[in-house]
């Protein structure tokens, strides 16, 4: 947890095969979080993809600083989000959790965190299907996943 009672999220983020996807979603996510002056952790967790992700990764976590970017990494053939959200969980520093996708599927600019701080809410959720939302391609497993 963040020292001295300083409020700090920690985003997790699960990729596999996010090379083009991940630079844009970290730069939206710190310039969010700058904006709205929170503190943040953007934890990659990669399942060992194979366009070089990883790298991106690496390089993000340069540019940033690792105290910004912290990449983890996980081999496993039964990976998924859930799975990586538990690896990402046992090494987030941040008083509160965001989960998201790295493929662009959710809008960074309403991030829960910021809702949270706004509200000063316990529990923040966001939803796809709000509105005009939803998903498309999806079938109703992966929907109530």
């Amino acid at each position: 947890m963040a020292a001295g009672g300083v409020q700090k999220v920690s985003v997790l983020l699960p990729t596999y095969n996010e090379r083009e996807n991940l630079p844009l979603v970290v730069w939206l996510l710190e310039r969010t979080f700058r904006h709205s002056g929170i503190d943040f952790e953007i934890i990659i967790i990669d399942d060992g993809s194979p366009d070089g992700t990883q790298e991106i990764a690496q390089q993000l976590e340069k540019i940033y600083g690792s105290d910004k970017i912290v990449m983890r990494g996980i081999i496993s053939v039964l990976f998924s989000s859930g799975t990586a959200y538990i690896h990402g969980m046992k090494h987030a520093t941040g008083n509160f959790i965001v989960i998201m996708d790295a493929d662009l599927s959710h809008h960074v600019s309403i991030l829960c965190a910021v809702k949270q701080k706004e509200g000063n809410f316990d529990i923040v959720s966001g939803t796809r299907y709000k509105g005009d939302g939803g998903v498309y391609g999806w079938d109703l497993k992966r929907k109530l996943i």
